[in-house]
């Protein structure tokens, strides 16, 4: 039950992002973007389920691009030359990595764990790097005001707790239906979580600069 709702509730942040849109700034059409793409993906993979064929190459593709639009989100967020860097090499570095798995390794029939876990670990990276910007500057004074710190945040949280399902997905295999249910529940909630973080980050004004 907690899986259904958390695929739906992407219809929330959906909603304020196009109810906003003229108001949206670049890092929050980005989000919007993101969140379009996601809603597609869901929606033909639970078609594709619904007649028994193998979805499993959808995440493949969206993979690459989620990072991609969060890397760009990054890239936006950040100043320094020499962090627009690191983040741009990583993320062709990302590509070409995901890319090698898709055909080598873990084949589009197969679940990308490879790729999905090496995407956490690089956003939570970016994430981590952002908020100590953040807090070394000190040049917000009102962060729940701050569009930036809301989506960092849903980063953060999401792809935090989301590494751990990533990364031993597999071993998920051994377990009952009922306890696989369970933690896919548990993911279903920080998906939630994650959303509702999203959407409190294109609620707020894009007057704010998201970049301090």
């Amino acid at each position: 039950m907690i899986i259904k709702i958390a695929q739906v509730f992407i219809i929330v942040p959906l909603v304020i992002a196009f109810w906003r849109f003229k108001y949206l700034n670049k890092i929050q059409l980005l989000l919007l973007g993101l969140l379009v793409i996601s809603a597609l993906t869901s929606t033909v993979a639970r078609y594709l389920w619904s007649i028994k064929e193998n979805n499993l190459y959808l995440l493949h593709y969206y993979t690459v691009i989620e990072f991609c639009c969060w890397a760009a989100i990054f890239y936006l967020f950040f100043e320094s030359v020499f962090m627009k860097r690191i983040i741009f090499w990583i993320g062709i570095g990302y590509v070409a990595f995901a890319i090698v798995n898709s055909v080598f390794w873990e084949t589009l029939e197969t679940f990308n764990t490879n790729s999905r876990s090496l995407e956490s670990v690089l956003l939570i990276f970016f994430s981590i790097a952002y908020y100590v910007k953040m807090f070394r500057e000190k040049r917000i004074s009102r962060l729940e005001y701050n569009a930036s710190f809301w989506v960092n945040a849903a980063v953060l949280v999401y792809f935090s707790s989301g590494f751990l399902l990533f990364e031993f997905s597999d071993l998920l295999l051994n377990l009952s239906s009922y306890k696989i249910r369970g933690v896919w529940g548990v993911h279903g909630i920080f998906l939630i979580v994650h959303y509702i973080l999203i959407t409190i980050g294109v609620w707020i004004g894009s007057d704010q600069k998201t970049s301090h």
